[in-house]
C-alpha cells in the first residue's frame, strides 16, 4: 500500500517523480566511462519441471431444511424440553426448520394436529389418549414426564385434604392433564371428584394461581416452578402427586400415524433433537433455568429458589435418557377415559403409543452417544 501522503496528494506525487527523473540524469552524466565487456561463462542447470497443484474450488449447495410446524400445549415448566431444543438450534442440527408455537390446552393442540396445522406437539398424554379414542389418528412417540409432576395446592385455611369437601377446585379445562391429575389425586386421597368437590374451568397455571389468590377456588394442581411460587405466597401443599405411585403419561411428544408413514425420517430427526435436548439439559443447569424463566416470564433472581427446585424435580428426577412413552401411564389414562366413554375400554396402550422411534434411536447407539 502507498504511504498516506502519496495516496492523498496527486500533485505532490507528480513533483516527486519529476525530481527523481532530473536526479537520474545528473547521476548518469557523472558516471565513469563504460568498461569493455568480458567473456562470460554460463553454467546451465537443467531441472525437471514440477507440476504445480491446482486447487479446485467446489461450490457446495446447502441442503434446505425441512419446514415443520410444532407446538407446546401449556405454559408450564414441563414444556421445557421443546423450548430448550428450539432455543439451542437442535432442530436445525438435524435438518429441520421448526416453527414452534403455543396452543393453549392439550385438546386444542390435538385438534390442530388432526387438522394438519401442526405436525408435532409437546402435549399432555390424556389429550392424545382422548383423541385416539375419538378416532383422531394421533400417537405418542416420546414420553418426557412419565409420572405426575403436580402438587395439590390449597388456600391457607385448608388444613387437610378432607377440608376440600364441598369446595370448588380449578383446572385448565375438562380433559386436560390438570383435570386428569386432580381427579386421580382426589381418588387416591379418599375423595370423589364428582360428588365431594366442584371442579371448574379456570385456565393456565398462572390463571389458577390468580384464582387462588382471589379466593375464587380453594385448590388446584400446579407444576413446579409455579407450585414453589405458590408456596412462597402462603398457599399450602396438600400432596406431592409424584409420591403417590400412580403411573401416568403426563407430557410427551405426539404426531399423527399418517405423518410417520409418509415422513418417518423427519420424525426420527425430530426425536433426535428432543433426545439431545434432554442430554444437554442434564448438563446445562444454568441454560435450562434461563430458558424456563424466559418462557414463564419469571425473574431469574427473584425466582432463583423456585427455578432451582424446578430443575431438580423436572430435569434431574424425571427426564429419562431414553424418552419412551409409558404404557402403564397410558393405561391409567384409558381407564379414566372409560369412565366417561365406555368405548375407551376397547383400546390398548399400544393404540396410543408408538415406541419404535425411540427404540430406533436407542438400538442405533444414538442415545448412548449423547452421554459419552
Amino acid at each position: 500500500m502507498k504511504p498516506r501522503m502519496l495516496r492523498n496528494s496527486p500533485r505532490l506525487l507528480v513533483g516527486w517523480l519529476a525530481s527523481l527523473i532530473i536526479l537520474s540524469l545528473i547521476v548518469a552524466s557523472c558516471a565513469a566511462p563504460p568498461v569493455a565487456p568480458q567473456p562470460v561463462v554460463e553454467t546451465v542447470v537443467v531441472t525437471q519441471a514440477v507440476p504445480v497443484p491446482v486447487t479446485q474450488v467446489v461450490e457446495i449447495t446447502p441442503v434446505p431444511l425441512t419446514k415443520v410446524d410444532a407446538c407446546f400445549s401449556a405454559a408450564s415448566g414441563t414444556m421445557a424440553v421443546a423450548w430448550y431444543a428450539y432455543e439451542n438450534d437442535l432442530f436445525e442440527k438435524y435438518g429441520l426448520d421448526v416453527n414452534l408455537t403455543f396452543i393453549a390446552s392439550g385438546s386444542k393442540a390435538a385438534t390442530a394436529m388432526i387438522a394438519g396445522n401442526v405436525e408435532f406437539c409437546q402435549i399432555a398424554g390424556n389429550a392424545v389418549t382422548n383423541a385416539v379414542v375419538a378416532g383422531g389418528g394421533l400417537v405418542m412417540i416420546g414420553g418426557l414426564f412419565n409420572t405426575y409432576t403436580y402438587s395439590l395446592m390449597a388456600s391457607p385455611d385448608i388444613a387437610s385434604v378432607d377440608d376440600l369437601r364441598g369446595k370448588t377446585l380449578g383446572i385448565s379445562r375438562p380433559g386436560s392433564s390438570s383435570d386428569a391429575a386432580l381427579r386421580a389425586a382426589l381418588k387416591s386421597l379418599g375423595l370423589d371428584p364428582d360428588t365431594d368437590v366442584t371442579i371448574v374451568t379456570i385456565g393456565s397455571e398462572p390463571e389458577r394461581i390468580a384464582a387462588l389468590e382471589a379466593g375464587a377456588i380453594a385448590g388446584t394442581v400446579i407444576n413446579v416452578p409455579e407450585s414453589s411460587e405458590a408456596k412462597a405466597k402462603g398457599f399450602k401443599e396438600l400432596a406431592d402427586l409424584s409420591t403417590l405411585g400412580i403411573p401416568f403419561q403426563h407430557t410427551g411428544i405426539a404426531t399423527s400415524r399418517a405423518y410417520i408413514e409418509s415422513n418417518r425420517e423427519v420424525v426420527v430427526n425430530f426425536m433426535k433433537a428432543i433426545a439431545e435436548a434432554i442430554a444437554m439439559m442434564k448438563q446445562d443447569k444454568e441454560g435450562t433455568i434461563a430458558v424456563i424463566a424466559d418462557y414463564l416470564l419469571l425473574d431469574p433472581e427473584e425466582s432463583e429458589a423456585s427455578l432451582n427446585e424446578a430443575y431438580d424435580v423436572l430435569v434431574v428426577n424425571f427426564l429419562p435418557q431414553a424418552p419412551y412413552p409409558t404404557l402403564d401411564g397410558i393405561q391409567t389414562l384409558l381407564t379414566a377415559a372409560a369412565e366417561e366413554d365406555p368405548n375407551a375400554a376397547n383400546f390398548k396402550p399400544e393404540d396410543v403409543a408408538d415406541l419404535s422411534i425411540v427404540k430406533e434411536l436407542e438400538d442405533s447407539g444414538f442415545i448412548a452417544s449423547l452421554y459419552k
